[in-house]
């Protein structure tokens, strides 16, 4: 016998209680009152708590209000107050959807969560936020400054195909029509660019949670081939935002330029052609920025003159050639290839001091005394006729007396002679004014004729390159000071003291070496004994990079702080402007001074996306800066706010470039060793964190993993303090320097990570003391943890704060 089903009627609402027009206006005067928006359950609970109406009550104000549009706005569910503090947010990337932010541009801001079900949004997207009750909350979309995107396929389905962004930090998924793909484009191979179509976003649209978009996108073209070298660095490029064609009207510019020096631009220059100037480079160095000359005085010390491309001379503001170099803001060394700044027709033809041609230049005539100070200088506009193209490794060859390296100097021994008993005093110079001088180790890929990978080393760096770099610091410390010596704004290069919070960390660490450290705050005397520091450990590498992360970053900016790093009261780049575009700002700004006319610069291209990148919001960029001031601006305020946006975009570009540059040299590192999984290596521990220990490979510069599960059988623990972990059931310790065996368990490379296990311990640690047990392995999720120092974001402020004219 079937039960008969039982019907409910449908439930009515209970009606609202009528509220009184004095009850309407209380709540108006109340909402309005606190200057925040408020949502409508956040604004029943406020009625009920700070008025005292009832429940019911409070559902009728809140449907009346509603009703009658009180601060309605176009969002549901909100009451916009007027007078609720506006500002914009940043959505900021992360490894997974559920980690993504928004980061407010105010300054004291704190990261929004995403919902990870409304993966609508991607890194760089600027929004409104307005004030609440209850914190920063997302309003209104604004724009979307970054709409092409690197991706490898993910999959297809029907008329469509989905592909990932190829940054690990964009967790995005594109929809491209199928038929838009040409049929010779191999996606399971190719690295494709793609561009977002516009119903991908609506400026100005109140935020949705409940609404799901796809990021539909069209085809753009091939980037290049997954996992080859060339193929590599055309992708780490195009992903990073690194420009590589220029534009048609810059190459007709360029085209239009002469091919040598003409006549009429010898005018109003100082001739030093009959001087024997000299390029020292590398010997695969293609575009010679800087050429030196020294000469003995009377009475002691030198007359050092550092002539500089005059890029100025062609490269005019307003113009497209300045405009490109602007974007681009620095050239980027990729292992076998370049993305100049300026055409090829500049960087290596007409600007570059090729020996045996006239070229035009600025020159820094410096006196230093016998002690390595400067004492006097000065700059003007010039012509030379470089001697001789010197490299390196002649150089250092001649100096140590190898017939070899004398032949090949010849009759320019007695220059590089006087030129190395420069470099002597300046260095002396240098230790007494306690610069910090690292033994850092550049790592270089070493190819065969056929392009391929042989092996990695280390570059070598010698007294050579070391006098170059001491004669650059001269002419950039001398162009520093004259401009502020005439009171004019231009780059300068700055570097902050270290965190007092690391400082500190770094002196546990110190400490667990048996190594004293004085955390002083003075400037001065945090210098020397940092550079103490640094001289007592130059035969452990891993101390030095320690105490390397301890550091701020350098930056461009027109406020001059000094550079701490070196030492210097005031520094500034003048030596690089082929491939610097501070460099060549600089140098318009000198001749502006030398001509009694004030060097005026303009952003001369649309910079929103710049400004909204994570490079450019960690230096303080502010996407909404191009607003209207509050107040008028002077003058000196508004040319000091184009300075400002312009060491931005130069320190964001010279990031840029550091990040494509690693993260191909990381990918060159994974394929030479994806042939060599199960080999054992020596290795020497050169940093730790919860999850593991990062290694350093002895035979060559190429950094790894070792997961804390592969450490060995026990439970092991982590000191961060004194960088550390220890096994108390095992009764042993690993410890940062420790030299290990280890044996290569897989390469990822598409995450750009090495692992490795450990298979023994050339300074195993006894543990005293303690417990032995069987608690088990300790486990973590690799997600969240870089397995290289430099891919965990809060190893990105930390990295090597130098120049390329300076050895650290």
């Amino acid at each position: 016998m079937s039960k008969k089903k039982s019907r409910t009627k449908a439930q009515v609402p209970a009606p609202l209680p009528e509220v009184t027009a004095e009850d309407i206006q209380k709540a108006k005067a109340f909402l309005a009152g606190l200057r925040e928006d408020v949502s409508y359950t956040q604004a029943k609970k406020k009625l009920k708590r700070e008025l005292g109406f009832a429940s019911e009550v409070a559902n009728a104000l809140i449907v009346r209000l509603n009703e009658e549009g009180f601060e309605k706005g176009d969002e549901k569910n909100w009451f916009l107050n007027p007078d609720a503090e506006t500002t914009t947010g940043v959505v900021q990337g992360a490894r997974t959807l559920d980690k993504m932010t928004v980061m407010p541009q105010c300054d004291a801001g704190e990261e929004i969560p995403l919902p990870a079900y409304r993966p609508n949004y991607i890194p760089g997207d600027v929004f409104e936020l307005r004030r609440s009750i209850s914190g920063w909350r997302l309003s209104k979309f604004i724009r979307r400054p970054q709409k092409r995107w690197v991706c490898q396929f993910l999959t297809k389905s029907g008329e469509y195909v989905y592909l990932k962004a190829v940054s690990a930090f964009a967790p995005l998924e594109f929809t491209v029509p199928a038929s838009e793909i040409p049929p010779d484009v191999n996606l399971k191979k190719d690295a494709v660019e793609v561009e977002l179509l516009p119903d991908s976003e609506t400026p100005g649209e109140a935020v949705n949670y409940e609404e799901r978009v796809e990021l539909n996108a069209r085809f753009v073209k091939v980037v290049g081939a997954m996992n080859d070298p060339l193929g590599e660095m055309a992708i780490a490029s195009a992903q990073f935002g690194v420009p590589i064609e220029f534009s048609p009207e810059t190459l007709e510019e360029a085209k239009k330029l002469p091919d040598v020096v003409d006549r009429r631009s010898l005018q109003n220059r100082v001739d030093l052609t009959d001087l024997p100037f000299v390029t020292i480079d590398g010997e695969d160095a293609r575009d010679f920025d800087d050429a030196v000359y020294c000469a003995d005085l009377p009475g002691g010390g030198w007359r050092l003159l550092v002539a500089i491309a005059d890029v100025s001379r062609y490269v005019k503001p307003g113009t497209s050639l300045d405009r490109d170099a602007q974007i681009r803001a620095t050239s980027v060394y990729f292992p076998a290839s370049v993305v100049p700044m300026l055409p090829e027709k500049l960087s290596n033809g007409l600007c570059s001091l090729n020996p045996g041609v006239d070229r035009l230049v600025m020159v820094c005539d410096a006196i230093v005394s016998p002690e390595g100070r400067t004492t006097a200088y000065q700059f003007y506009p010039g012509v030379i006729h470089s001697h001789a193209r010197l490299t390196y490794n002649v150089v250092w060859s001649a100096l140590q007396k190898e017939p070899a390296g004398l032949e090949a100097i010849g009759e320019r021994l007695p220059e590089i002679e006087r030129l190395h008993a420069l470099f002597k005093a300046l260095k002396a110079e240098r230790i007494a004014r306690g610069a910090l001088d690292f033994e850092t180790e550049e790592s270089q890929a070493v190819f065969n004729g056929k392009g391929q990978i042989e092996s990695f080393s280390v570059r070598e760096h010698n007294d050579a390159h070391r006098m170059i770099e001491e004669a650059m610091l001269v002419a950039n410390v001398s162009a520093a000071k004259f401009v502020l010596e005439k009171k004019q704004l231009t780059l300068f290069r700055v570097h902050d003291k270290p965190d007092p919070k690391k400082l500190q960390e770094l002196k546990s660490l110190l400490a667990s070496f048996g190594i004293a450290f004085k955390s002083s705050n003075e400037r001065e005397t945090l210098a020397h004994a940092l550079s103490k520091v640094i001289e007592e450990t130059k035969d452990r590498p891993y101390i030095q990079s320690a105490i390397l992360r301890t550091m701020q970053r350098a930056c461009y900016q027109p406020d001059n702080i000094g550079h701490f790093g070196l030492q210097f009261d005031a520094y500034a780049h003048f030596t690089s402007p082929i491939r610097r575009y501070p460099d060549l700002l600089l140098h318009r700004t000198i001749k502006g001074i030398l001509s009694h006319r004030a060097y005026v610069p303009v952003v001369e291209f649309d910079d929103a996306e710049v400004m909204s990148g994570y490079h450019a919001r960690k230096l303080g960029a502010r996407p909404d800066e191009k607003a209207a001031p509050a107040k008028p601006l002077s003058r000196t305020e508004a040319r000091k706010r184009v300075w400002s946006r312009l060491g931005i975009i130069c320190s964001s570009a010279e990031r840029r470039a550091d990040d494509a540059t690693r993260d191909v040299m990381k990918y060159l590192k994974c394929e030479f060793l994806r042939s060599k999984v199960g080999r054992k290596f020596n290795a020497v521990v050169t940093g730790m964190c919860p999850a593991g220990v990062f290694i350093t490979l002895e035979a060559m510069p190429i950094e790894g993993f070792i997961h804390i599960s592969e450490l060995g059988w026990g439970y092991y623990e982590y000191d961060e303090n004194a960088k550390k972990m220890t096994s108390y059931d095992e009764m042993t310790e690993v410890r940062l320097g420790d030299r290990l065996s280890v044996r290569l368990n897989s390469v990822e490379l598409e995450e750009r990570r090495i692992n490795f296990s450990l298979v023994s311990s050339y300074s195993r640690h006894t543990v005293k003391g303690g417990k032995r047990g069987s608690r088990g392995r300790r486990r973590f999720n690799y997600d969240g943890f870089g397995f290289f120092p430099e891919d965990d974001v809060d190893f990105d402020d930390d990295d090597d704060f130098v120049d390329e004219d300076v050895p650290f």
